[in-house]
């Protein structure tokens, strides 16, 4: 028995189906049907039952998540033991972020959090939603900061701070002589989008439908992976796009973008911070989401 046995059995008797357990596990369905199958010769029983569309637990499955749950927390407990016994004193927490609140807002943060605790180590990593998920999920950081909230049954998502989206544009775009614009004329110019799993992306999509506009609509003339690509890109005049006021701020200051306004459109989006149900927490984490909490520069 090993614990990524016990991880698949927690997953599918969670979902009770085994694609959608495997996805979480970023596994193949043949893979965590695998786990199941060895869990259940070793044990010498029949943990589910497979019925046509999902999977149930058998009463000996049901007697035994519980203790699967016991063991697994445990086990993240002693895993995080062992480190901070390696060497790491104090403390040490590992953070991913999505592009936004990892360069333009983490950074402040943890500096204010160094300076009360210089003692716990930070590494922060900054990726995609996407990508932030799937460490988390990994167990390969301690908390996300990410730019839509994040559907996972494994994961706990809640509002953190705000940010604002504004549309840019290059003073030499057509654009730039207007104050304002209707939200529809956006599909008018060529338009940057952030890469597909983005937070960023998600919200712009999931904001324009909602007041009738279909994403597809947009002429989208690139597709970039940074929100500092993008601004270059538009600083260029390559076409207009949606963007963090605080990652355009320095720019707009310079008089090399300029914001226009939408009339009938507001981008106002939450940051998340999003922790995994599953891991244990070390002293470390609790401290610093103890310190978020309180941080003057949040909410």
């Amino acid at each position: 028995m090993n614990i990524k046995q016990l991880e698949s059995f927690i997953l599918v008797a969670e979902e009770k189906n085994f694609t959608r357990a495997a996805k979480q596990l970023y596994m193949t369905q043949p893979a965590i049907s695998f786990q199941i199958k060895s869990l259940e010769e070793q044990l010498g029983i029949q943990l589910f039952e497979r019925l046509d569309k999902a999977v149930e637990l058998t009463d000996a499955g049901r007697l035994i998540l519980p203790e699967a749950k016991k063991i697994q927390a445990n086990y993240e407990k002693i895993r995080d033991s062992i480190a901070e016994m390696k060497g790491l004193k104090r403390g040490h927490l590992n953070i991913g972020a999505s592009t936004i609140p990892g360069e333009y807002l983490m950074p402040h943060v943890i500096g204010k959090f160094k300076s009360l605790h210089p003692k716990i180590d930070v590494v922060l990593q900054i990726a995609s939603t996407g990508k932030v998920v799937e460490m988390l999920l990994n167990r390969e950081i301690h908390l996300g900061i990410v730019g839509a909230p994040v559907k996972n049954q494994s994961l706990v998502s809640s509002p953190l701070t705000e940010d604002r989206l504004i549309l840019i544009a290059s003073p030499q775009h057509p654009l730039a002589c207007r104050e304002s614009i209707k939200a529809e004329e956006m599909t008018q110019y060529s338009f940057i989008m952030r890469e597909q799993g983005s937070g960023t992306r998600m919200v712009i999509e999931n904001r324009l439908r909602k007041i009738g506009i279909n994403s597809d609509s947009l002429q989208l003339a690139m597709e970039l992976g940074s929100t500092r690509a993008i601004i270059t890109a538009v600083e260029a005049g390559l076409g207009i796009s949606l963007v963090s006021r605080w990652a355009a701020e320095d720019a707009l200051k310079l008089g090399l973008l300029k914001e226009i306004l939408i009339e009938d459109l507001e981008f106002i989006r939450s940051l998340y911070l999003i922790t995994n149900k599953l891991k244990y927490r070390g002293s470390a984490t609790e401290v610093f989401l103890g310190f978020l909490h309180y941080f003057e520069g949040m909410g």
